[in-house]
């Protein structure tokens, strides 16, 4: 724990090193408030999908249909991550010439990236469309293993992020793997009249 706590401050004061620290930080202003704009738009877009699908006449509950439709969150997901998501590779090449365990600076740069604040911004969206929809029939616990269920889709999706475009940088053809997978589950949703990969997403 104490080496995770050493490199946890090493990119602490490498940011603070940075000569446009300074120069950056109202860049990082205008960042912090877009960023607070955005959860605002999500958790507007979460009541108002949740509010106006729970008064509708649907032959299933609302969270069905968000639930058939998730393999788009997680295209979305995917998009964002790439130009704002640093790949361990990258953020291991000041510590190769250390004498440091590789596997242990992976490990911590793994760990970090699943616990990134980022993996937690579809909540925004996510648990006011489920106060609207689920807590009626599940109550708390509904709520809590719904955002528990979606930040886990959220992580496994940043490490399938990571595993691309680590490949993509090895060989430039890896790049049509996760086009080949989404587009592939994609089909298998749509294409046959009753999917039953689709009755498996909405349930």
């Amino acid at each position: 724990m104490g080496f995770f706590k050493e490199l946890y401050k090493h990119g602490k004061l490498a940011n603070r090193r940075n000569p446009m620290y300074d120069a950056n930080r109202f860049a990082k202003a205008m960042t912090m408030l877009g960023g607070v704009l955005m959860l605002g738009y999500l958790i507007f877009i979460g009541v108002t999908l949740g509010w106006g699908l729970s008064r509708a006449d649907l032959v299933r509950e609302p969270y069905h249909y968000i639930n058939g439709g998730l393999i788009l969150f997680l295209v979305l997901d995917f998009l964002l991550r790439m130009p704002m998501q640093k790949t361990p590779t990258q953020e291991m090449q000041p510590y190769l010439l250390l004498p440091v365990p590789r596997r242990r600076i992976v490990d911590f740069l793994l760990l970090r990236s699943g616990l990134d604040l980022f993996n937690i911004i579809w909540l925004f969206l996510f648990v006011p469309f489920v106060l609207f929809t689920m807590v009626k029939f599940y109550g708390l616990c509904g709520l809590v293993s719904y955002a528990l269920g979606i930040w886990l889709l959220t992580v496994l999706n940043n490490y399938w992020y990571l595993l691309c475009r680590t490949l993509a940088k090895e060989r430039m053809w890896w790049a049509l793997l996760p086009i080949a997978v989404y587009a592939g589950i994609g089909c298998a949703l749509i294409l046959p009249e009753k999917s039953p990969l689709f009755r498996w997403s909405m349930e």
